[in-house]
């Protein structure tokens, strides 16, 4: 009888963290040529250019308070910590006074975006406290070479990612992250960004009064990333799931979505029972899949009987092969299957990742019939191989009278014992080919009496 042992297993698959290049140069504006001593040096903030003779700013830490570009407070009574460093750069996005006014930060990507890879542009803004007016227009622009314009009016390229329409910029404390997911024509080399609307579809709203500016929406802009997404999920390997165990099938990717087997949205899936699983994860228009089959296990099953019976000289196999266990026998072994000789209580334990199982044996004598054999053919031929025949006990017990007839039933050879074998003659004459019928008696074997009958073919 097999008892198993149960090891519930709580298994956790974890995907490998993603590791992205930014491949925007001087992304949070720290490295400068020179510090900015006035308004309208963005250049020197090198390689971020000026794209459409406009006047953006770079505001640094290194600036004087006199210089209107100071950070983190300035003479316009504008105060702003960067978002990382000491620097930032300062758009206009929206002007009262003047139409289609626009500002634009330009820079060449340290390498080419390639075709059909997906890329995250992300970028973080922030409403100026000394601005009156919130506006809802700002976003990045990816292009084959540079965008150029001229008069500080709108650059006439629609932005591949931008902020919702709508949804005013108001934050002056914090910063405002607006990103999204491009799939790349192939050859892209240069970001743009600031507010690519005309005014007709820009949406403002005035959010401050009695301020150093009275006429514009503007927006200080740091950390600006192109990233491209590797969206390999793995679930790991076809795996086996434990009786009463559960499985965690986790493939969170920042900013995805996700569509299990089952339907959930959610990054991670508990699996509790065998079966097929896979997820779809997204972002922007890329999306990549990844399928784990789980089988359902328990502890190792034993198919042992408990008793078994072995006749002298015989031998028995007990076999405790089970899938993917170990085994170890009560006296050491740790062979599957058993040839078994002697008579014992044998006891077995089986081991897999689920538990343990153990089952008894108790081997027993019993006085079984010796039951005698020859083989079906011999070649008295004198090649001293299989030259001569006689009676073999399947046990090494009991004595036999056995006497060998032709096809006619003539007495051709008689034997008292096993050890007496026939060598295919009559008194030394050879017999010719053919079947010849042998019978045996034995006695002494368990069954008496008990008389024993076939035949033997002879080939010279």
């Amino acid at each position: 009888m097999s008892r198993p042992t149960l090891a519930p297993v709580v298994l956790l698959l974890l995907p490998a963290p993603l590791a992205a290049q930014n491949l925007v140069p001087n992304p949070s504006f720290e490295q400068v040529t020179q510090c900015p001593t006035f308004a309208s040096e963005l250049e020197k903030a090198a390689p971020w250019t000026n794209p459409n003779a406009g006047t953006p700013e770079l505001y640094h830490g290194c600036a004087p308070l006199s210089s209107y570009v100071s950070v983190p407070s300035n003479t316009t009574g504008g105060f702003q910590y960067a978002r990382t460093g000491m620097g930032y750069a300062g758009l206009y996005c929206w002007r009262t006074d003047v139409a289609d006014m626009r500002e634009y930060a330009q820079v060449a990507l340290s390498t080419p975006l390639q075709a059909g890879s997906c890329y995250r542009v992300r970028l973080y803004v922030n409403m100026p406290n000394d601005h009156p007016y919130a506006c809802d227009g700002f976003g990045a622009h990816l292009s084959v070479g540079p965008v150029t314009g001229a008069n500080g009016q709108v650059l006439s390229v629609v932005p591949q990612v931008q902020n919702p329409a709508g949804q005013l910029i108001t934050d002056t404390l914090g910063w405002t992250e607006i990103t999204g997911v491009y799939t790349a024509q192939g050859g892209e080399t240069h970001l743009t960004i600031g507010n690519f609307k005309n005014d007709a579809s820009t949406q403002t709203q005035q959010v401050g009064w009695g301020l150093w500016y009275q006429t514009s929406a503007y927006l200080l802009v740091d950390d600006v990333s192109v990233e491209e997404i590797d969206l390999a999920v793995d679930l790991g390997p076809d795996t086996t799931l434990c009786s009463g165990g559960t499985l965690l099938l986790d493939a969170t990717t920042p900013g995805a979505t996700y569509l299990w087997s089952n339907g959930s949205t959610s990054p991670t899936l508990l699996a509790a029972t065998s079966g097929t699983y896979w997820v779809t994860v997204s972002t922007g228009g890329c999306s990549a899949s990844d399928t784990l089959v789980i089988g359902g296990d328990g502890p190792p099953v034993l198919d042992l009987p408990a008793r078994r019976t072995i006749c002298p000289g015989e031998t028995l196999v007990l076999d405790a092969a089970s899938p993917g266990s170990t085994v170890l026998w009560n006296d050491g072994d740790t062979t599957r299957r058993r040839t078994i000789t002697e008579a014992g209580t044998y006891t077995v334990v089986a081991t897999n990742t689920c538990g343990s199982s153990t089952a008894t044996v108790q081997v027993v004598h019993e006085l079984c019939p010796c039951v005698p054999y020859l083989p079906n053919a011999f070649t008295p031929d004198g090649d001293g191989i299989n030259d001569r025949v006689s009676p073999v006990f399947r046990c090494q017990t009991g004595t036999v009278h056995w006497e060998i007839y032709d096809r006619w039933g003539n007495l051709v050879f008689t034997a008292e014992a096993v050890d007496s074998p026939w060598d295919g003659t009559i008194a030394g004459a050879p017999v010719p080919e053919g079947v010849y019928v042998w019978r045996a008696r034995a006695q002494g074997t368990g069954r008496e009496p008990a008389i024993y009958m076939g035949s033997i073919t002879l080939v010279r």
